[in-house]
């Protein structure tokens, strides 16, 4: 046994919107699913192997349909495809920082006078 492979955690699985999976559904059947295609779908076809490891119903699918921006583990997550949380987006100013408008205009109108 190498204690140096042990000593790291696990690594996170990739994660991405279900969005990403349902257009890859609509890629194959040429347009955007109904719930009954999509569970077809990601059943396998009557394959053996399930998308989300196990057999979805019509109405998980019609669930899963209803929110295209909800995150999930994806092993196959490609890497455009991949969900970053810090994407460098700047983050809300703290409070006691940002500074009305209406503040900001009524100082430029008294010093112009």
């Amino acid at each position: 046994m190498n204690p140096g492979v042990m000593s790291f955690g696990p690594t996170a699985l990739p994660k991405m919107m279900i969005g990403f999976v349902v257009r890859r559904c609509a890629v194959e059947v040429g347009h955007q699913p109904s719930p009954e295609e999509f569970a077809a779908w990601a059943n396998g076809g009557g394959g053996s192997r399930s998308l989300f490891g196990r057999p979805i119903t019509v109405d998980e699918a019609r669930l899963i349909l209803r929110h295209p921006g909800r995150v999930v583990t994806a092993r196959s997550a490609a890497p455009a495809e991949r969900f970053v949380a810090d994407d460098g987006m700047p983050k809300p100013a703290a409070a006691g920082t940002v500074i009305s408008l209406q503040t900001v205009r009524a100082k430029l109108k008294a010093r112009a006078q």
